[in-house]
């Protein structure tokens, strides 16, 4: 009973622990990645975002499940190495050497599974990231009639995964065999020993019997904890991939210094320039330009000559190289990006609706807005019709992949910027 009891004990000490951390490690690490500016998402794939956060459970449960294990196991090989030092020094001597045998195949063996897990994890990204992208996309490849061509590129990215699986499956094989080799060998080595022994009289039957279980419980518990040192180290490979985010700087200016009234709502740029990377082209060069209140002011340009990257940078979603921009007179830095945003509206090109009504994607899924002001913003973006004409009206369900409204996430959008 008492051991059923110990069993239960530290079987729930681990799942409460790893819920716990789980809970506070992968929201803290959600809450920042709120707060990474835009150009860290534009820079990266969805699926290579998605696969660090995968790393964040493998560390949580490395420390957690395999930490407990390994000091148990450490605990007991103590313990019997030991108890066999009392029953013979040559032998205990022996099992030993199989233990630093093994350590040293594990450690030859390190390096190459570490990089072979890194390119199945990298590759595994990719994949998902093609998965996740035609999904998103699959407008634009059924109109293109792309479909073979997206489930080709797929099936190279799965092979591509499938064929770094193996390349750590024949690795893990590999040190198996040697485990099976090298303790399999020791084992014949101590009964053998252990057997002449007997028949010099300086063992009994017993002390062989208990000598060879004892050697067989050291074997199983260090080859345990040289594996879970291993995967200690392995650690740092998934460090290094949450660190990607963990470390970004969050994005700056959020909270400003001026907290008093603004004169006014003119919008005044001066001398804007912006590019996305040291050594790259200019992408906007001494832009200016000054918007009063109640004006109207329509940008013509030709495609790609960087008209949204100047909305993304009068938005304050993308950081100036060089220059200001002044809401009220005021740097929006110095405003503070937060309370900025709060002051202006927009419906980008590339909006996307999230899982949830229509009227939580119009208020933006704020539970203070009414009903009412749900349903003046509908009318403003003329799409109230429209919804009153579905059979659950404001609280028929979309998702990401869009709705059933005439222009379908736009429209929405359109609602919750007015």
């Amino acid at each position: 009973m008492f051991q059923v009891a110990v069993t239960a004990m530290r079987a729930w000490s681990i799942t409460w622990i790893s819920a716990t951390l789980s809970v506070q490690w992968v929201g803290n690490l959600f809450g920042h990645l709120l707060r990474l500016p835009l150009d860290f998402f534009e820079k990266r794939h969805v699926g290579d975002v998605v696969s660090r956060f995968g790393s964040v459970q493998t560390i949580q449960r490395t420390l957690t499940t395999q930490f407990v294990s390994a000091v148990i196991d450490g605990l007991m090989s103590i313990l019997t190495l030991v108890v066999m030092a009392f029953y013979s020094v040559w032998l205990t001597a022996l099992v030993l050497g199989a233990f630093v045998l093994y350590a040293l195949l594990r450690w030859g063996i390190f390096r190459p599974l570490r990089r072979a897990t890194e390119d199945h994890i990298v590759y595994a990204a990719r994949q998902q990231s093609d998965l996740l992208e035609s999904i998103r996309g699959m407008q634009p490849l059924k109109l293109a009639n792309q479909q073979d061509h997206r489930r080709a590129r797929y099936a190279n990215a799965q092979v591509e995964t499938t064929n770094r699986h193996l390349a750590m499956q024949r690795l893990g094989i590999g040190f198996q065999a040697g485990n099976g080799l090298i303790f399999g060998l020791e084992r014949v080595l101590v009964i053998w020993l252990a057997a002449v022994l007997v028949l010099k009289g300086e063992f009994s039957a017993g002390m062989l019997v208990a000598f060879v279980a004892y050697a067989d419980q050291f074997s199983r518990r260090a080859a345990n904890l040289i594996d879970q040192w291993n995967d200690f180290k392995m650690l740092g490979l998934h460090a290094e991939r949450v660190a990607d985010i963990a470390l970004t700087p969050a994005e700056a200016q959020l909270e400003g210094v001026h907290s008093g009234p603004l004169p006014d709502a003119s919008l005044e740029v001066k001398n804007l320039r912006f590019r996305y990377a040291e050594g790259e082209p200019w992408v906007i060069e001494g832009c200016s330009f000054r918007i009063e209140p109640g004006e109207s002011v329509a940008i013509a340009a030709p495609s790609g000559v960087g008209k949204t990257t100047l909305a993304k940078l009068v938005l304050g979603l993308l950081e100036p190289t060089e220059g200001t921009i002044l809401f009220g007179g005021i740097d929006i830095r110095k405003l503070g990006l937060a309370r900025y945003r709060t002051l202006a509206a927009a419906v980008m090109q590339d909006d996307q609706l999230f899982a949830g009504s229509i009227a939580d994607n119009i208020a933006l899924f704020d539970s203070d807005a009414s009903p009412l002001k749900v349903e003046a913003a509908a009318r403003l973006a003329h799409i109230h019709d429209e919804i009153a004409a579905m059979p659950m009206g404001y609280q028929s369900l979309v998702g990401d992949m869009g709705s059933s409204l005439s222009g379908g996430p736009e429209a929405a959008r359109a609602a919750g910027a007015g």
